[in-house]
């Protein structure tokens, strides 16, 4: 019996960033429309999916949230490979934050394919603007000098977080459909659930979902 679905295609795509730019408020503002004030650091990597609708696709994007920490560096570089796409979080109140992204730019270019989509997100811009440390123009700069899509965001209020996901699932399917990204290949970051497609393997049917990894995530 053929497994039905109710998404067309299935995408993996990585957050990385420091500790505390908020990578894991992003997430549950994307996957479960909320916020808390007390969230806990990431121990080790947390995932959320949530399905999304891009003209008449549907994709169920996987989300994995990753540790700042550099003591599970080793634990999360492993998670890169595979993915289609990348979220580089920083904190626009935090300079060190966005000072640090050339290290993980560094570790994303080594490890995921060269079609993988970069995107660049400023978070807590409701912030006290008296309080921003990278202005905004600078962000601009640094993603357009490396091919990356930006967008300043708040996972407090929610603005702009929809539009970092419907962005990378939008290039995605660019990607797809211009046959850059064949959905058959291992590793591609996408994966066709068409019930023609023989490769499709069954998985959880639902629009969103979250659950934390075995590294005592919270």
């Amino acid at each position: 019996m053929v497994a039905v679905y109710n998404y067309n295609y299935v995408a993996k795509l990585i957050i990385i960033g420091d500790m505390g730019c908020g990578k894991s408020s992003l997430l549950r503002r994307f996957t479960e429309a909320t916020f808390s004030d007390k969230t806990n650091h990431t121990i080790g990597v947390e995932f959320g999916t949530r399905i999304v609708d891009v003209d008449s696709e549907r994709v169920k994007l996987q989300c994995w949230d990753t540790a700042g920490q550099e003591r599970f560096r080793s634990v999360t570089r492993s998670y890169y490979r595979g993915s289609i796409a990348t979220v580089f979080v920083y904190d626009i109140t935090n300079r060190e934050s966005f000072e640090n992204l050339n290290r993980w730019l560094a570790d994303a270019r080594q490890l995921t394919a060269p079609h993988s989509i970069f995107v660049l997100v400023g978070n807590k811009a409701d912030r006290d603007p008296q309080l921003r440390a990278v202005p905004t123009a600078e962000g601009e700069a640094y993603a357009a000098e490396n091919n990356m899509l930006f967008v300043e965001a708040s996972a407090k209020t929610g603005a702009q977080v929809e539009d970092v996901f419907l962005q990378l699932a939008t290039r995605i399917l660019a990607l797809v459909n211009d046959g850059l990204v064949k959905p058959s290949v291992a590793d591609s970051g996408v994966q066709s659930m068409r019930p023609q497609d023989s490769t499709a393997k069954a998985v959880p049917v639902g629009t969103t979902s979250r659950f934390s990894l075995g590294y005592g995530c919270c």
